[in-house]
């Protein structure tokens, strides 16, 4: 996987919601760097329990958001963040059983999974909260 690049083809239009993306882009290219360059499990580690968090961090802010603005959408919305979280959970059991190595299948998942996120549903979010006079 290369290094994610964020562009405007990822701004949904919401100042909270695009700076945090782009934190979690961050997050994914400092697990990538860490691979790339070799990185043991215990340097990698902290680096995907970072990511993890953020993550949480950031769903949880999103989905109150949809909430409070009634996106008709939130359900199946909470449902998509739901599966990611629980792939995320898989990736820090087997890290914590000290069998698993970060490889670029990993990478690449989080990576493909967070763009198309964005673009697709996240970006349906931002447009419906536009559209809607919520801003």
């Amino acid at each position: 996987m290369d290094q994610l690049t964020w562009s405007d083809q990822f701004c949904v239009n919401v100042g909270d919601l695009d700076h945090q993306h782009r934190e979690l882009f961050a997050g994914i290219n400092e697990v990538h760097a860490a691979v790339s360059a070799g990185g043991e499990a215990p340097s990698i580690g902290p680096l995907l329990l970072k990511l993890a968090a953020d993550t949480r961090v950031h769903f949880a802010a999103e989905e109150a958001m949809m909430a409070a603005n009634n996106f008709p959408g939130l359900a199946l919305h909470c449902m998509k963040h739901q599966y990611l979280l629980e792939q995320v959970d898989a990736f820090l059991a087997r890290y914590s059983r000290a069998g698993f190595v970060m490889n670029n299948h990993a990478l690449n998942f989080l990576g493909e999974w967070l763009t198309t996120h964005i673009q697709r549903e996240d970006m349906l979010f931002g447009l419906w909260l536009n559209e809607h006079g919520k801003l």
